[in-house]
């Protein structure tokens, strides 16, 4: 197994299905952040890695930095603040990086809404607006 306090990029491991890696991967982009990213679905190496930081769990995003640290499962501003103590400057997100950065809650409300408007149906209508609206609120209340 490689040693990971040896390395000058920040590496994160995640995996594909994981909800939380499109806003973490987000967050570096907006940050001009140098990382590796290592989806451990097909990489036994990266899974090992995760375990062995994680006392033998799986969680993704687990995310190793130049400095030895990590972050498990990180919130947004977890990793705002790691990125900052580090050196980087997060831009702050526009509008539409918000729906970008997280696609599980963007594609729920975008499904909501077009049922509702398919069906006629008001309540699905309030439930796709609000997701959408919850997506925005994500991204914007950690600042």
């Amino acid at each position: 197994m490689e040693d990971i306090t040896q390395n000058k990029k920040i590496i994160m491991y995640g995996t594909s299905y994981c909800p939380m890696v499109a806003p973490v991967k987000g967050i570096f982009r907006r940050a001009n952040a140098d990382y590796d990213y290592i989806d451990i679905t097909g990489d036994s190496e990266g899974k090992e890695i995760v375990r062995s930081i994680n006392n033998g769990y799986e969680s993704v995003p687990t995310i190793v930095f130049p400095d030895g640290s990590t972050l498990t499962e990180p919130s947004s501003r977890d990793v705002e603040k790691k990125l900052s103590a580090l050196g980087y400057e997060t831009e702050k997100p526009k509008p539409w990086d918000a729906f970008r950065e997280n696609p599980f809650y963007t594609l729920l409300g975008i499904g909501g809404l077009l049922f509702g408007l398919f069906d006629d149906n008001v309540v699905f209508i309030m439930i796709g607006v609000g997701m959408l609206a919850f997506t925005l609120l994500m991204t914007y209340a950690r600042k």
